[in-house]
């Protein structure tokens, strides 16, 4: 029979062997951003932390640059020596694979049987979820930072709760999630329990507050996390597909197994009428993401691991006593047939979506001659969602939009205003507003329906234009 740590190491292996396989699907860094953060953890290794962002000049960062999720560049350091496109696509597989393994321990400590199925659950629930942890980002770390944070407050470790906190700070700007949970926590305890803990408060805090100032960018840290929680995600909406809300239908599409979790648990709640502080701190957990989710698509990334721990601890002694039952074999032999079939629906789709997003790489050629051709410091002109991969190419280059289009229009509402209206076919007037608004050297332009519009703009104006480079996928002009 397995130890403890043999299990936990084995699950981890069987995670890895699961991620890999979804991620390997393509040779290429999946999505978007994996391109700008392992590029940027290459250059703070080559040259120390980024003191200034010249790289996306008519954006916020050129004026003011702090890095919010330093940690994170951190931890991607060691992987870009294996070279920053396997280096990428590891990490998000082994960092998916560590939240795993963590939810699966975390289940593990609290008695819940059949830990690896629900695990499983967590992981194959939506394939919207499943596209999203072969992104390299911080989210799988996050939500391992949340696990954490919810273990240590229930067994009192005040120093690991405050050591949490200080990485979460250094993480990402979701640590005010952690706040709200501990925060949460210790409401139910005051009501349950009638006390009130504070040497949390003090080590959570604490954390929290260190983190803020033991940071290679306070005080600039404090103003970019202002800006990017108040400003940017409040409104980000406006421009980023990630962080508006999906149509009804897709939104039950993606999220119909989470839609049944919470049916599950409230009927259980409502049946057995035996309410504790755990069930209803996990079921409000469930329903803040749950909200925060009708708001923005990006918050399932949250939603649905505390949906799964939700169902988990409503039904905990159900699923204690699931051996009991004279419909056992039927109901374990039902559960196999369905994990699986979920699992290959899933699998199915998101193949799809890997090949329906998985295209910069055709940007190469062009990238790779305004490398060998372009002089260093130009500004080129381009369509926002190009600049991870043309950044990730070539950083000896500065770009006129990049990271995040609320970035361009804090840093200039008219001047975003009328960027948009070129992209979109709005734009009226006889001035050439590319020239006028921003005197780029080049421009980059691909040939997808992203850029169809900005194209015809460019041919409206020809006469300012001439083609330097073009293939099939892309074209670069040089302003004359």
């Amino acid at each position: 029979m397995l130890t403890k740590n043999k299990k936990i190491v084995l699950v981890f292996f069987i995670f890895v062997v699961i991620l890999s396989i979804m991620q390997f699907t393509v040779l290429q860094i999946i999505g978007y951003d994996g391109y700008l953060h392992i590029k940027a953890a290459d250059i703070i290794k080559q040259e120390g932390f980024i003191e200034d962002f010249p790289w996306a000049k008519h954006t916020i960062l050129s004026d003011s640059y702090a890095d919010i999720q330093i940690f994170f560049r951190i931890l991607l350091i060691p992987f870009t020596f294996f070279g920053l496109e396997i280096g990428a696509k590891a990490a998000a597989v082994l960092f998916g694979a560590v939240c795993f393994t963590v939810f699966y321990w975390f289940l593990a400590e609290n008695k819940i049987r059949y830990s690896f199925f629900w695990s499983l659950v967590y992981l194959f629930t939506a394939e919207s979820l499943m596209y999203r942890f072969l992104f390299t980002r911080s989210m799988p770390i996050a939500v391992v930072l949340l696990i954490l944070t919810i273990y240590f407050l229930q067994k009192r470790k005040y120093l690991f709760l405050g050591i949490v906190s200080f990485a979460y700070v250094l993480l990402y700007s979701g640590f005010v999630f952690q706040l709200f949970i501990i925060f949460l926590y210790l409401a139910l305890e005051n009501v349950f329990s009638k006390r009130l803990d504070y040497k949390i408060l003090l080590y959570s805090l604490g954390g929290t507050v260190l983190g803020l100032i033991i940071n290679p960018y306070f005080p600039n840290n404090i103003f970019m996390l202002y800006t990017q929680i108040f400003k940017v995600n409040l409104i980000a909406n406006l421009y980023n597909a990630e962080w508006k809300p999906w149509p009804f239908f897709e939104f039950m599409k993606n999220n119909l197994m989470v839609l049944f979790y919470f049916v599950i648990s409230i009927v259980f709640l409502v049946k057995h009428k035996k309410i504790t502080k755990n069930k209803i701190f996990y079921l409000l957990l469930a329903l803040f993401f749950l909200v925060f989710t009708l708001k923005s698509r990006r918050m399932q990334e949250y939603l649905i691991p505390f949906s799964v721990l939700m169902v988990v601890f409503i039904l905990k002694e159900f699923i204690k006593d699931l051996d009991k039952n004279k419909f056992y074999n039927l109901l374990k032999t039902g559960t196999i047939i369905f994990i699986v079939f979920l699992m290959t629906f899933n699998f199915y789709l998101l193949r799809k979506d890997i090949t329906n997003n998985s295209f910069l790489y055709n940007y190469d050629d062009c990238a790779e001659w305004m490398k060998e051709n372009i002089p260093e410091s130009s500004l080129v002109f381009i369509n926002a969602y190009t600049f991870p991969y043309l950044f990730f190419k070539n950083s000896g280059l500065r770009y006129t939009h990049g990271v995040d289009l609320t970035y361009s229009y804090l840093y200039n509402p008219e001047e975003f205003e009328m960027y948009m209206n070129i992209l979109t076919g709005k734009a009226k007037g006889e001035d050439d507003f590319i020239i006028k608004d921003y005197a780029p050297d080049y421009l980059f332009v691909g040939k997808v329906k992203q850029d169809v519009k900005l194209f015809e703009y460019i041919v409206k104006n020809k006469e300012n234009y001439k083609i330097e480079f073009e293939d099939g996928w892309c074209a670069v002009l040089k302003v004359v």
